[in-house]
């Protein structure tokens, strides 16, 4: 597969499709916690300041360790396999394997949280990647996309705030 792409027909369960779909990877439950990933269910764990955990049914555990809404590097284990999601700008990210090769990239711009599509190096399989791999690795990008997105959101409230303030004060005054 060259990329995967997010249908969020269902906020609460989006749907991770191989590319356009119509194959279906996986079905994550935000609420539970807890992903449906070919047959199997996957135990969930998000902290924007700690990182993202997927600890599969046969003991495999999927790692990103970072600070997902400010670091610049998030460093990805997945089942002993090293990654780093690089944030090369404020929307633009690539996944590094532990050579410092290029893997996939992908973007918040142009409504890029909405799809959070990753797109590979050629296919997700040249670069040793199996579909729990892929799934895992297109979850990371996800979180990415929307802490960075949740961030510029209450920055922008912060400052609307701030001038209104500002407005109704210069207006009394």
């Amino acid at each position: 597969m060259h990329y995967t792409s997010w249908d969020r027909g269902d906020r609460d369960r989006p749907r991770l499709l191989a590319e356009d779909g119509p194959l279906e990877l996986a079905v994550f439950d935000t609420a539970a916690e807890k992903a449906a990933v070919a047959g199997e269910t996957w135990e969930l764990s998000y902290s924007k300041d700690l990182g993202a955990t997927a600890t599969l049914a046969d003991g495999r555990v999927y790692r990103a360790a970072g600070k997902f809404p400010r670091d610049k590097q998030l460093k990805v284990s997945l089942n002993g396999h090293s990654f780093t999601l690089v944030n090369e700008n404020k929307n633009d990210w690539i996944i590094d394997d532990n050579h410092d090769n290029k893997i996939a990239q992908f973007t918040g711009s142009h409504h890029g949280v909405r799809k959070a599509i990753l797109e590979f190096e050629g296919e997700a399989e040249d670069h040793g990647l199996d579909s729990d791999d892929v799934v895992a690795l297109s979850w990371f990008a996800r979180l990415a996309l929307e802490s960075r997105m949740d961030q510029t959101a209450n920055a922008l409230i912060v400052t609307l705030i701030i001038l209104s303030i500002a407005g109704v004060l210069a207006f009394i005054i």
